[in-house]
């Protein structure tokens, strides 16, 4: 008897072992102190761990950038004092010990001077240093601290250019005062020389700025082998320059932003990083800090490996985030580009309720209320804007008793849409969007919090697109505003060449309850040449291991999961010969 007792605790111990061994972590909505903790834990930053106090190299497999959200001074002084005031911030960034050890800095849009106080910019190919010791200039005192830092800094300023210079081919007459004035992006070298020179092309809200005759393709080389393709703000939503530059296989681009968030699809880093992740590339961002005209978004995105770093505040904030960015390797797949020291994580902001946000016209799309019946329910529907139509199923669960917080809807839209009526795009959208009760009026705007009913547990979402020409892009927010980490969804496009369309699919893996936003957001770029088949995943390898392959180790032994499987199997086969007949009503 007592043998029996030894071998039925044994069998116990076993299975309890390979049962925690197989345990996954699965967030739950029912316990709100554990989805809170989760919420405010974050990873720290890069400055608190050990980094090299070299440069990076060619050879190296990453690179250190530093990202800034920065808040600049109020229009209500004298401009040339406020320019001042930002000069010396951007010098105590500069020389910060956070960024130490970076290779290159970025500043975010209009934070520096104003078309008031505009500077000249030298010709990037003649290399000019304009560092002149104890200079005021605004050119010679950055160009100080690239060469004092050894660091390549880029720069968002206002410029003047004279109209003698303007290119022969450009048919447009001059303004009388004789000059133009352009939004500019100016990237320095280690040694302080201006390397590269890009003119904002798609302007938002900019009266008195100019824009060049045509869209400037600007790259620059570095020392530790990335070639940067650059664009600002505005621009990611259009073909010139920012998706001419990943034809050109442009792999990481700098891009100073001011970026204005207009939920459910347009807030900040949640474009950001759906832009980077359907073109896979990574998109360097710094972002200028104004929550009064709805301007936050800081980050690293790092192509189909999703965000490094994502930051979101309704805080006054100025701030440098030292990254680490893996390099985009192309011949090499997103999953083994691994990096164990890089920086990741994504900050959760205060006051996001103090963000002024727009918001999309949705009264133009064909939407449909989600009503689950059950507890555990399944939804499928077929959507049509037009002749655009959407798939669409849905699996949640419902907790019975609680306040009812999140509504949502299917959402579907196909045509050309107004950014403020400065320009029109077409676009086309799949998605499921949150709203605050049952109106469509509530739709689009901010929850910022977790819905302590609802749990969606899986979402698969399928339109058919045009192919030439169109951008389909994955699109996910939560109540922090931030994106889905990549491990939640997956998402595929199937081109079809001679029928010029393209089967996009995207699909929820895993449980979530503060959804805002989960879509297909495509642009659709008339006249520009331009495919992006993006690889369904792998299928799982079902063919049966080799012997090598099950017994790899050097004494024989077999994985653990095997151990725990023919410990269990022989135990249980021992207990039965042992144990009369009448036990076998026991339940393991």
């Amino acid at each position: 008897m007592n043998r029996i007792v030894y071998l039925y605790g044994t069998l116990l111990f076993v299975l309890s072992q390979s049962a925690s061994s197989r345990q996954l972590f699965r967030g739950s909505f029912e316990d709100d102190d554990t989805h809170e903790a989760a919420e405010t834990d974050f990873a720290a930053p890069v400055s608190t761990r050990h980094v090299p106090s070299s440069k990076s190299s060619h050879d190296d497999s990453s690179y250190l950038v530093g990202v800034i959200e920065f808040r600049p001074e109020l229009l209500n002084m004298d401009i040339r004092q406020r320019t001042e005031l930002h000069l010396e911030a951007y010098e105590q960034l500069i020389r910060s010990e956070e960024a130490q050890n970076l290779d290159i800095i970025v500043f975010p849009e209009l934070t520096l001077n104003t078309l008031s106080d505009p500077v000249y910019v030298p010709e990037p190919p003649d290399a000019i240093i304009p560092c002149r010791p104890d200079s005021p200039e605004l050119l010679s005192r950055v160009s100080c601290l690239a060469a004092e830092t050894g660091k390549y800094i880029v720069i968002n300023l206002s410029e003047i250019f004279n109209c003698d210079s303007t290119p022969e081919d450009d048919p447009r007459p001059c303004g009388p005062h004789g000059f133009h004035r352009y939004n500019t992006d100016v990237v320095f070298d280690r040694n302080g020389a201006v390397i590269a020179r890009y003119r904002k092309f798609n302007l938002f809200r900019e009266p008195g700025t100019n824009t060049t005759h045509l869209p400037e393709i600007v790259t620059f080389e570095t020392d530790f082998g990335v070639t940067f393709g650059i664009f600002t703000c505005f621009d990611l939503l259009f073909a010139r320059p920012a998706l001419e530059l990943v034809k050109r296989d442009v792999t990481d681009i700098i891009f100073p932003s001011m970026w204005v968030s207009e939920p459910p699809f347009l807030t900040s880093t949640q474009i950001f990083e759906s832009w980077a992740y359907a073109n896979n590339v990574n998109l360097i961002a710094s972002g200028t800090n104004y929550a009064p005209a709805g301007s936050t978004g800081t980050g690293v995105f790092n192509g189909r490996n999703g965000a490094v770093f994502s930051f979101v505040t309704g805080e006054a904030t100025r701030r440098l985030f030292p990254v680490r960015v893996p390099k985009i390797k192309r011949d090499v797949p997103a999953e083994e580009q691994k990096e164990t020291d890089t920086f990741s994580g994504r900050l959760h902001g205060k006051k996001l309720e103090d963000i002024r946000m727009g918001r999309d016209f949705l009264e133009y799309f064909t939407t449909m209320q989600i009503n689950p019946e059950r507890y555990h329910d399944e939804i499928g529907q077929i959507i049509c804007n037009g002749d655009f139509c959407c798939d669409f199923s849905v699996k949640l669960t419902v907790i019975p008793d609680r306040e009812v917080t999140h509504h949502y809807r299917f959402a579907v839209f196909d045509g050309d849409r107004t950014f403020q009526g400065y320009v029109d795009a077409h676009v086309s959208i799949c998605g499921i969007i949150a709203c605050r009760n049952e109106s469509l009026a509530s739709c689009g705007l901010p929850l910022h919090e977790n819905s302590n009913y609802l749990e969606l547990e899986e979402i698969f979402i399928k339109g058919r697109f045009d192919a030439n020409g169109t951008l389909a892009m994955p699109n996910s927010l939560d109540d922090m505003l931030h994106s889905l980490d990549k491990d939640y969804y997956q998402f595929h496009s199937v081109v079809n060449y001679s029928t010029n369309q393209q089967n996009v699919e995207m699909i929820l893996t895993n449980p979530v309850a503060n959804l805002q936003t989960f879509a297909i957001y495509a642009f659709n770029h008339k006249n520009f040449e331009f495919f992006n088949p993006i690889d369904p995943p792998q299928e799982p390898m079902t063919e049966n291991p080799s012997p090598e392959d099950q017994n790899e180790d050097d004494d024989g032994g077999c994985s653990p999961v095997n151990v725990s499987t023919a410990l269990v199997m022989g135990l249980l086969l021992l207990v039965s010969t042992v144990l009369p007949m009448r036990c076998s009503s026991i339940r393991l």
